[in-house]
């Protein structure tokens, strides 16, 4: 796929969800003036995982990554990329935080990502141009995200979607060139239509209440998605020199059924070449394209040599599609 020196694989992938959740039947009781029937029936989702209060992104993703390390010699470990939108601390970065919990080698590449829905395969790009240059032969990508921390309970358009969830993936060199070719887009004028405003340098960094607040204007981004995606997936197709026929499987952000079942359609893509596994996860923002992987992979749906094409998109506004031919893992 890729003709750079080195191949890149996916070797292995994990994921952590908080103990804690919450699904429809509790949103219901809670707030009796909503119609979950209409809520799931659009987003799709029945049950949301949610971080305790004292629960950061770094121990989701501690989590999720020493289960990889567990199956791996750490020692083998030279870049640690960490995708996340909800720090430790402004600074330092979370991913020297996470190198030092997980006992990795201090030679190492350790550094943020500050990406949403898109991340993953921002992430994927980061890890196979390290490889593919020489610079690295085992980087471990880890996503993770607590955007219920800015969630209201009251937020009738985010509380239902969002969940807090980690994903670890170790992508390594291999004789195999696995991953390949990538798409990317940016719509920066659209950066206020999926935002957190408060706690920041524009708000002097203070909090205009308790908690940050996150903001969705749902249809702008619903139709940024409709707009952008199609021409992405096209994109990534025409440089791989692929057709839809070839793809195997489709496994897209898990953002909402309402968005998820337009992409397909407008794309005119099988039904059951096209992955979902939201209902019981919710959107778990950068980690939800590595999740619907490792649930894919868990129940025989993915198998060696099967050719993905993944897409994320969201905040920023961002997207990002690639080709994957699939692996044994670990």
């Amino acid at each position: 796929m890729s003709k750079n020196k080195y191949g890149v694989t996916i070797k292995a992938i994990e994921y952590c969800l908080p103990k804690t959740y919450e699904d429809n039947d509790m949103l219901s009781i809670e707030n009796p003036e909503w119609r979950m029937e209409d809520i799931f029936n659009k987003t799709g989702i029945n049950k949301r995982w949610i971080s305790d209060e004292n629960e950061t992104s770094v121990d989701l993703a501690y989590v999720a990554a020493k289960k990889v390390i567990d199956k791996f010699d750490a020692e083998k470990i030279d870049t640690l990329l960490y995708v996340t939108q909800s720090p430790e601390y402004f600074l330092p970065s979370s991913s020297c935080i996470l190198q030092d919990r997980l006992s990795l080698s201090t030679n190492i590449k350790a550094f943020d990502i500050n990406l949403g829905c898109s991340g993953y395969i921002y992430g994927l790009s980061m890890a196979s141009a390290y490889i593919e240059s020489g610079l690295s032969e085992n980087v471990l990508l880890v996503c993770s995200d607590t955007y219920t921390k800015y969630i209201s309970p009251d937020d009738r358009t985010n509380r239902p979607i969002f969940s807090d969830a980690a994903s670890a993936t170790l992508v390594s060199k291999s004789e195999s060139k696995n991953i390949g070719y990538f798409s990317f887009g940016t719509d920066g004028a659209g950066f206020d239509k999926l935002i957190v405003k408060e706690g920041a340098a524009k708000s002097n960094f203070k909090l205009t209440g308790v908690q940050p607040s996150l903001y969705m204007n749902g249809a702008e981004v619903f139709m940024f998605t409709m707009g952008t995606i199609p021409d992405s997936v096209e994109e990534v197709l025409l440089k791989s020199s692929n057709t839809i026929d070839d793809i195997d499987y489709f496994v897209f952000h898990q953002a909402s059924k309402i968005v998820l079942d337009n992409l397909r359609r407008k794309l005119k893509l099988p039904k059951e070449k096209f992955y979902l596994c939201l209902e019981e996860i919710g959107n778990t923002v950068s980690s939800s394209v590595p999740i619907a992987l490792k649930i894919a992979s868990n129940s025989k749906v993915l198998s060696k040599g099967s050719k993905l094409l993944l897409s994320g998109f969201g905040v920023g506004l961002s997207w990002g599609s690639c080709i994957l031919e699939w692996d044994e893992l670990l």
